[in-house]
């Protein structure tokens, strides 16, 4: 993917020289603020906007508070919105540079595992409504910069939030599993593998039509978890159990060996079991926005490295809830 750079922030000003933006403004929020700031500030200057730290603030009236500072400040098509912080910010920032104006410069600059390996990846932006990401966007930033010096402020629930993500991957491509299993920790060497991976499967299919529905491996069941949980469970832990129930309806449908993944998320010290009734986790699956026509759509593992997207009958998706209760 173009524009995906693997680096250190020491590398922003050129990268922000290249698009000779008007103006530049970083978003991030009051964690981030305390952490790293300072320091983007002082590498590319700009004006900063700071919203509350937390998945409960992606939602569009925090969208719109920041479109009236953009607004204030000045910022015009050929200015430069820099997102600085989680998949939250990063997601927030896309929308709104998506949608100001008809669209504005973006840069992103992840601060986080989950953000790193899969959130600023790709294109896609968002805020919640009544649902994870159901208002959004397909926009790709002018760069991602992924500076691996930021994740030693992560805290270790943090990185195990992202290490949801990496099980995902690892599942995908047989090349991140072998890696691992070998090494199951926070690499530089696995946050480029996962991000390329990613990136690679992106380009073939931008807007979702296709392949990149694989990259929802998990991802049915962590939405409705963490919608009923009122988003107190963290995405990385919820897609850890989504992956536990795609497991186990690969296991019932092809005979995929649900111990490799039970293994893998033991490894990083993930859940593997979900703490709700698999009637209330199904009725949320349907309105699930990856849903066709109101029927359940998984991404179900063969085998490491090989998955299907499919319809899924809800006999069969209740079985595995129920036997990752």
């Amino acid at each position: 993917m173009e524009g995906l750079i693997f680096g250190s922030l020491e590398e922003l000003p050129s990268v922000v020289e290249k698009l000779r933006p008007h103006r530049v403004v970083i978003l991030t929020n009051t964690t981030l603020e305390r952490l790293w700031l300072g320091k983007v500030m002082e590498l590319v200057g700009g004006e900063a906007i700071v919203i509350p730290d937390g998945e409960e603030h992606k939602r569009l009236e925090t969208a719109v508070n920041v479109w009236n500072m953009l607004v204030d400040m000045g910022f015009t098509r050929r200015s430069l919105l820099v997102g600085l912080g989680g998949g939250v910010v990063t997601d927030l920032a896309g929308f709104i540079a998506s949608t100001y104006m008809r669209g504005t410069m973006l840069g992103l600059v992840p601060t986080t595992l989950l953000a790193q390996v899969d959130a600023a990846i790709g294109g896609k932006t968002g805020v919640n409504f009544r649902g994870k990401n159901m208002i959004g966007t397909f926009y790709l930033p002018d760069f991602v910069l992924i500076a691996h010096e930021t994740l030693s402020t992560l805290p270790g629930e943090e990185v195990l939030n992202g290490l949801g993500e990496v099980a995902k991957y690892a599942v995908l491509k047989g090349k991140i599993y072998g890696m691992v299993r070998k090494f199951p920790g926070m690499t530089p060497e696995l946050v480029r593998e996962c991000a390329l991976f990613k990136a690679k499967v992106v380009e073939e299919d931008f807007m979702e039509a296709g392949k990149r529905r694989i990259l929802n491996l998990g991802h049915t069941t962590a939405h409705a978890i963490e919608k009923l949980s009122d988003y107190r469970i963290k995405h990385g832990l919820a897609v850890a159990m989504g992956l536990m129930v795609a497991a186990k309806v690969g296991e019932h449908l092809y005979g995929f060996d649900a111990g490799k993944v039970e293994e893998l998320l033991n490894a990083f010290g993930l859940p593997t079991r979900h703490p709700f009734e698999a009637g209330e986790i199904v009725r949320e699956m349907r309105l699930d926005k990856k849903a066709w026509r109101g029927r359940l759509v998984f991404v179900v593992p063969e085998d490491i490295g090989k998955v299907h997207v499919e319809e899924v009958g809800e006999e069969v998706v209740k079985r595995a809830l129920e036997e990752t209760a």
